[in-house]
């Protein structure tokens, strides 16, 4: 485990590159004193102790700066990881699966990351395409949340009926019910192997569906439950804010999960070529091994077929050693992004400094956010992927639930994904979703395609 000093040294250093390439410092400037006079982004005292951080009020978000986007990630991080009743709040969030009173199917590998849904269909065969495998062979686990408020809009519009959501004003946004606005989270688990030391994780126990091999491919038996224990890597947050109904995506991961890229590489002259040879850390993370170099990292081996499965131990081969592309969602060589990639770098020095080192959500991070400059330029049937509308960490992706997508330009950062275009379906027999505001979360178009999966089942 990283000791704090060390820790803030490397995003000090990380941080003089890119302020040096925005031609705030010089070289010869890079001294601690330097940053004696730049404004940081901070994490109000008020946040603490952990277990008093208020929930942000999302209906009085004011869009004043690039630093009150950062703070309300972090604000509702802690909120979120709140203990209630001996677990995380966010633990009590409901599913998108419970809106339609299914079994909640969750903790289950994710497969290569897809701007389509994924239907339930794609739950009991999933493929073999991008299973994350830790370096004990075990598979990387995730599950989803929505919350009540997203919940609320839903069934009070009558949204798990296809028909009704055809007939919706496809201009309609998420709302903010009170203080709240709707919101949906993506977590990222690792199962916990038999020496491991997770004394700096949060871990629960947890059932987790089991893997088979089926017809030449690695697929998913949800009637093969195994009780583990797990430990949370990663969580995304996508919340809803005032002037901002596309959401705020943010994304966290514990600290030690993966070496920087950027950091071992990258020069003043050149971020943009990493040599393949090149080792990327000497030190060993939760997801990658010292001395493994930059053409071993990230890489799919299912794309190779090369992905086995032992099914009596459930373990897969190879492992994937993971590298974190860009440390906050941003190539530091881009001088338009040092501001943001500095408020990042500040805000998490400044929660670390107060938050009890002894709580165990100490050991995770912010690695970036993105949102739109202008969210009132939200409308249907935008496609997002060249949107100059678009802020914040441009290439955003959490090592742990992107891994195999960081350096690819149609799917390096959420709202290539995430868009209102009108879907098409996994499957030919299911209608298509129209272009609609709604279409930005991936919960609210499974919902739908799974209803439509549903009734089919229940006519037949």
């Amino acid at each position: 485990m990283h000791s704090r000093q060390s820790v803030h040294w490397r995003r000090h250093r990380t941080l003089k590159r890119a302020l040096a390439f925005a031609g705030v410092l010089t070289a010869s400037a890079f001294s601690p004193g330097a940053f004696a006079g730049l404004e940081k982004c901070t994490a109000p005292k008020e946040w603490f102790p952990h277990s008093q951080t208020p929930r942000p009020d999302d209906a009085a978000f004011e869009s004043t700066s690039n630093c009150v986007f950062h703070q309300w990630s972090w604000q509702m991080f802690l909120w979120l990881t709140q203990d209630v009743d001996g677990k995380p709040r966010f633990l009590d969030f409901q599913s998108p699966q419970s809106l339609l009173g299914l079994k909640q199917r969750q903790f289950l590998p994710r497969m290569t990351k897809s701007p389509l849904p994924e239907a339930l269909d794609e739950y009991l065969q999933a493929g073999t395409d991008g299973i994350m495998v830790d370096l004990q062979g075990k598979a990387v686990y995730y599950s989803q949340y929505i919350n009540d408020t997203f919940a609320d809009f839903m069934t009070s519009h009558d949204l798990t009926d296809p028909a009704k959501v055809q007939a919706l004003d496809p201009n309609t946004t998420f709302p903010i019910s009170g203080t709240r606005g709707a919101m949906e989270l993506k977590a990222s688990w690792k199962i916990v192997s038999e020496g491991e030391d997770i004394s700096d994780m949060f871990t629960m126990r947890t059932e987790v569906a089991g893997l088979v091999n089926q017809g030449g491919k690695i697929v998913i038996d949800v009637t093969r439950r195994e009780k583990v224990e797990v430990a949370l890597v990663g969580l995304h947050i996508a919340g809803i804010v005032n002037g901002h109904p596309e959401m705020i995506w943010a994304t966290f991961e514990h600290k030690r999960n993966a070496p920087n890229v950027i950091e071992a590489t990258c020069t003043a002259e050149n971020c943009a070529s990493v040599p393949p040879d090149r080792v990327i850390s000497d030190k060993d993370f939760t997801f990658y091994k010292a001395g493994t170099t930059y053409a071993n990292c990230n890489q799919n081996p299912a794309s190779t077929n090369q992905l086995k499965l032992d099914e009596a131990t459930q373990t897969l081969t190879p492992s994937t050693q993971a590298c974190r592309q860009f440390e906050f969602g941003n190539d530091p060589s881009d001088a338009s992004t040092a501001g943001n990639d500095k408020n990042i770098a500040d805000l998490n020095s400044s929660v670390d400094a107060q938050l009890d080192p002894k709580d165990v959500f100490w050991n995770y991070s912010e690695v970036g956010a993105i949102w739109f400059l202008d969210g009132g330029k939200l409308r249907p049937g935008m496609t997002l992927a060249t949107d100059d509308n678009l802020t914040g960490s441009l290439k955003l992706s959490n090592t742990t639930i992107e891994t195999f997508t960081q350096t690819q330009s149609v799917m390096n950062n959420c709202f290539r994904c995430h868009n209102t275009e009108q879907t098409f379906p996994p499957r030919m027999d299911l209608d298509p979703l129209k272009a609609t505001n709604l279409n930005i979360s991936h919960a609210f178009q499974n919902i739908y395609f799974w209803s439509q999966e549903l009734s089919q089942g229940e006519s037949k």
